[in-house]
């Protein structure tokens, strides 16, 4: 398994992405076509997200419906992914998410040399929208909300990412029962470091398990922000421009 920088996350299957969703071939092909041309890095999720490789798009044939995508440098991985019925891609070009499945996976010969090559996808998912633009936050003084659970007292929890529609938050797995999608909470703090102090509404909107490098189980809750003042809405936005342009500087 190798590893990605958490930005090339899946989209949950939870999240309300109807309105950015590619169905027509034409359109399919165009963002793949783009893709190869870009050379941008994609990451291949497969086996329920338990494994992933990183590649690029090579090349995508309208008309045979079919793209080709490069193998990546870890044979073990290679070979896992032709035994899978379908994985899922997803890339960040500019900052927009791009991100799809399909299979079966097969090796061919491109240019000469191995390549994989896959059904187009039925349909694609291209969020545009800046709101759903997640920024992994600063490790160092991370951003934080205080959380009140039914017969726990307030808790800390470290924001994992943010964007202009929600934020990710490490949660322990000691209370992690109590937690549930679609559970709302009021007039939550959030410290969002140089972005200052707000307090919002929230709802749950999923819960994923993340196995770290020691080999225990942690938990980010994803939440959405509702009922935000315009001036919240502003302040978060110059927040989210500062993460970038910092994010951007780390890697030239």
């Amino acid at each position: 398994m190798q590893q990605d920088d958490g930005a090339t996350n899946p989209i949950p299957e939870s999240a309300d992405i109807g309105p950015y969703r590619l169905s027509s071939p034409i359109e399919v092909g165009f963002v793949l076509r783009s893709l190869a041309q870009r050379a941008d890095f994609i990451t291949v999720y497969f086996n329920s997200g338990r494994d992933l490789l990183i590649t690029r798009i090579l090349d995508a044939n309208l008309k045979a419906r079919q793209f080709v995508f490069d193998l990546s440098g870890h044979q073990a991985s290679n070979a896992a992914l032709q035994k899978v019925d379908k994985a899922v891609f997803v890339g960040m070009p500019d900052g927009v998410k791009v991100q799809f499945s399909t299979g079966p996976i097969h090796e061919v010969s491109f240019e000469g040399q191995p390549a994989f090559a896959a059904p187009f996808p039925q349909d694609l998912i291209k969020l545009q929208r800046r709101e759903f633009f997640r920024l992994v936050t600063p490790l160092s003084n991370p951003y934080f909300c205080r959380l009140s659970l039914k017969g726990v007292e307030t808790i800390r929890l470290d924001v994992h990412d943010i964007s202009l529609g929600g934020a990710g938050m490490w949660f322990p797995e000691a209370h992690v029962d109590k937690i549930g999608i679609g559970l709302k909470f009021s007039q939550v703090m959030f410290d969002l470091g140089p972005g200052g102090v707000m307090r919002v509404d929230i709802e749950v909107r999923n819960c994923r398990p993340v196995i770290n490098r020691q080999g225990q189980t942690q938990y980010i809750v994803g939440v959405r922000f509702s009922n935000m003042a315009r001036a919240q809405e502003a302040g978060l936005q110059k927040l989210i421009s500062l993460l970038e342009r910092e994010r951007k500087a780390l890697i030239g």
